[in-house]
């Protein structure tokens, strides 16, 4: 009660707080990266920023060369709560600027306010809460906030080769109760070179990220009429959410199009509505030629088919964690290359050969390049270990909700802690609006994910008459 008391007094500083690391555009810009800013200015301005706040409330705090940093309070053994600082690309479809950080129906809207910067300050704002009411602990609470999250994780590697890893932690950058167990991720790229240019096709170009379901999809196509164009779109059926558009000028020699979708998290397929292939899918109703239509084909029935990796023979499922999930995010067919990147999601069970190797059999005799661009191992905790216990408890006792854990697709800093989950920010029931347009979290729930990380610090790291 003492503790919840203490955040509901600071509720317009972790308002403003979150508003302000919000308004720093943090993507990715390698082609700007310096000395101390290897992910791009953004990136680096949300690190020091952050840090500086964490500096202003008393923390020790510390800049790894701009790769990561922590925010540290207490002695003893090392707690680690992992979030990071770095966002996605903002993408279309927005409602308010999105990084504007506008506040609408009780909701902060804007890039990052779900993932992950929202909850990286609402734990640090848990951490001043617990220092504010000079609760003592056993444990050293280190806030980890990385910058690469969303790409590669360069910046954890980078991390943990200069810093001690926590044994234990969590990563709040999930759902809510605790994600015990997290899929394994694999990221490929299929690529062919061609010889000779498609008579039709000029450029077929969709998404930005792997683990992003593609809402928007570019196509030039030339010498096919805008009259047999027009009419295909019309009699196409597109669903609901999905729409496609011809954007051709008269004084161009070429036809363009634009196909949106929905976007989603590359983990949740489903839940998304890709734009590649609704083009495709568009774009095989058109007097196309033969090797043109061979290209498409290989797309739509290999990646294309299903969210479960059907279409690659890989459909594969476990009781620990469910079943594979397989999302096309990203396409590039030109006049003399077809590439796509797609993100695979595989159940903690299995192993990397598992799925490689039915693709490689399939890229081999398609005459495609494979080639893994990143790769990281499935990871679990048992249910009943004492940090899983421990998370659970305070979840329950804070919100007076039915604890259990679960697992996911979706890829957390959790993974790279021998005994690491992740917990929130997401209740159940909440919309998935990770990676989407008009991104948000609610301030009540804001207030109330604190509450819960700052009880589960205790139940963490004191003693239990403290907590």
């Amino acid at each position: 009660m003492q503790l919840d008391q203490q955040i509901d007094m600071m509720k317009e500083d972790i308002i403003a707080a979150i508003q302000a690391c919000i308004q720093i555009k943090s993507v990715k810009d390698v082609e700007h990266a310096t000395p101390g800013a290897p992910f791009g200015p953004g990136i680096q301005e949300a690190l020091e920023w952050t840090l500086a706040l964490g500096e202003k409330f008393g923390f020790t705090v510390k800049n790894v060369e701009g790769y990561a940093g922590h925010i540290e309070m207490g002695t003893g053994e090392l707690l680690g709560i992992l979030g990071h600082l770095d966002v996605v690309p903002e993408g279309d479809g927005w409602s308010v600027p999105p990084y504007s950080a506008t506040i609408k129906d009780g909701k902060i809207l804007g890039r990052g306010t779900l993932d992950d910067k929202g909850p990286s300050i609402s734990a640090l704002f848990a951490m001043k809460a617990i220092k504010d009411a000079k609760i003592p602990l056993n444990m050293r609470v280190r806030l980890i906030l990385g910058t690469d999250e969303e790409s590669g994780w360069a910046d954890m590697a980078y991390y943990l080769k200069k810093e001690e890893t926590p044994q234990i932690g969590f990563a709040p950058d999930a759902e809510f109760p605790v994600i015990h167990a997290e899929k394994g991720i694999l990221h490929l790229e299929l690529s062919k070179s061609r010889a000779a240019s498609f008579p039709h096709l000029v450029r077929v170009q969709g998404g930005e990220r792997a683990n992003i379901v593609p809402d928007v999809c570019e196509v030039t196509l030339k010498e096919i009429s805008d009259d047999i164009i027009v009419k295909q779109l019309k009699d196409f059926s597109f669903p609901s959410g999905v729409s496609g558009q011809l954007n051709r000028q008269d004084n161009e020699q070429v036809t363009k199009l634009t196909f949106k979708g929905i976007g989603a998290h590359g983990s949740l397929p489903q839940n998304g509505k890709n734009a590649i292939l609704y083009a495709l899918q568009f774009l095989r109703t058109l007097p196309l030629a033969l090797e043109e239509q061979l290209a498409l084909d290989f797309i739509l029935k290999y990646p294309g088919t299903g969210f479960y990796g059907e279409g690659f023979r890989i459909a594969i499922s476990d009781e620990p964690s469910g079943r594979l999930s397989l999302n096309l995010g990203i396409l590039e067919l030109t006049s003399d290359k077809v590439r796509l990147v797609i993100d695979i999601r595989y159940p903690v069970t299995y192993k990397l050969d598992d799925i490689f190797l039915p693709i490689e059999e399939i890229a081999r005799s398609e005459q495609f390049n494979l080639t893994v661009l990143t790769h990281q191992e499935a990871h679990h905790v048992p249910k009943d270990s004492a940090l899983v216990q421990s998370l659970l408890k305070a979840y329950a006792d804070v919100t007076g909700l039915k604890p259990f854990a679960f697992a996911i697709g979706g890829g957390t800093y959790a993974k790279v802690l021998p005994q690491g989950v992740a917990f929130g920010p997401v209740f159940p029931g909440e919309p998935e609006v990770i990676h989407c347009a008009d991104e948000y979290i609610s301030i009540d729930n804001l207030l109330l994910t604190t509450k819960v990380y700052a009880q589960a610090i205790l139940n963490l790291a004191a003693d239990p008459e403290n907590r």
